[in-house]
């Protein structure tokens, strides 16, 4: 079983919604029960990789499936016709788990913002990839922080200061470098990396999303349509996610077509945009995603 490592890089706000609520955010995001993150479900990314293929070897609206699609991702059982028997569908080959989020933007007083990560998100990661990143150990008030966070004797994100540990960013950079190429990741990560403890970082990415308010316009009164005033949570650009693809044994009897060399064709070592979430129309859910073999 080959495994890759997806990593998704918010370029535009993302919103993967959990439906309408009665609190004060109509549409929240996705999170973990546990944990409290931002989290993009398995099964929303296997339909944009889906989608993905159907533009790639078919017809990105068509109904039926290209054959490569088939292999990746399955299809159903087909329907009898005049000049064909019914016929069994068949699972995919590729198991996608969930997006989970491994470095998070916040405002901070020097640098304009800081990419956040934590040990429990940094554990998780080299849990899931099999990698040995460096995992500091910090108290609630303490921060390791790149050079330019700091604020003289405190890196201020958002109204916290904390104070910085004496340690060094480096080495986690340097690790964290390859897994994205987006040109802001790579110019800035070692300058901007910070690690906080896990309770000040589930603070932030709860506390520190973006909640826009949408309306809609009546066009004969120009004025608000009663009951069209909502708001909205997105997961803010700048945010890093990473997901594992596995690529399981094909159950798709008799295609000429490898598994490992599609799923490479469809997400290249070199990196590809996806757009995942919701309002694809006004831009949002734009991810440069980047797969590596593990």
């Amino acid at each position: 079983m080959q495994k890759h490592l997806v990593t998704l890089y918010t370029r535009t706000p993302l919103h993967v919604g959990s439906g309408a609520t009665v609190g004060a955010v109509d549409l929240p995001i996705i999170r973990e029960r546990i944990t409290n993150h931002p989290v993009i479900p398995g099964t929303g990314l296997k339909g944009v990789l889906l989608q993905a293929a159907r533009e790639k070897w078919g017809q990105a609206r068509s109904a039926s499936l290209p054959e490569e699609a088939k292999l990746l991702f399955g299809t159903a059982e087909e329907k009898a016709t005049e000049t064909t028997d019914k016929t069994s569908g068949h699972a995919g080959c590729i198991q996608v788990q969930e997006g989970k989020l491994l470095v998070f933007p916040v405002r901070s007083v020097a640098g304009g913002f800081a990419w956040l990560t934590c040990p429990s998100a940094l554990h998780r990661f080299n849990r899931d990839t099999g990698r040995k990143l460096p995992v500091p150990i910090l108290a609630p008030d303490h921060i390791l922080a790149g050079t330019e966070l700091k604020a003289g004797d405190y890196v201020v994100l958002e109204e916290y200061a904390l104070t910085p540990d004496a340690g060094s960013v480096e080495t986690l950079a340097k690790e964290l470098f390859p897994i994205c190429q987006d040109p802001l990741w790579r110019d800035l990560l070692s300058k901007r990396l910070a690690v906080v403890h896990d309770e000040n970082f589930q603070h932030f990415v709860t506390t520190c999303t973006e909640v826009v308010t949408r309306v809609a316009i009546d066009p004969a009164t120009r004025t608000v349509v009663v009951g069209a005033l909502f708001n909205q949570e997105n997961v803010p650009c700048e945010t890093l996610f990473y997901s594992i693809l596995s690529v399981l044994p094909s159950a798709c009897k008799g295609s000429p077509h490898d598994a490992n060399a599609k799923l490479a064709e469809l997400l290249p070592d070199s990196g590809r945009l996806l757009q995942i979430g919701g309002d694809e129309t006004t831009g949002h859910g734009q991810c440069d995603t980047l797969r590596i073999a593990l």
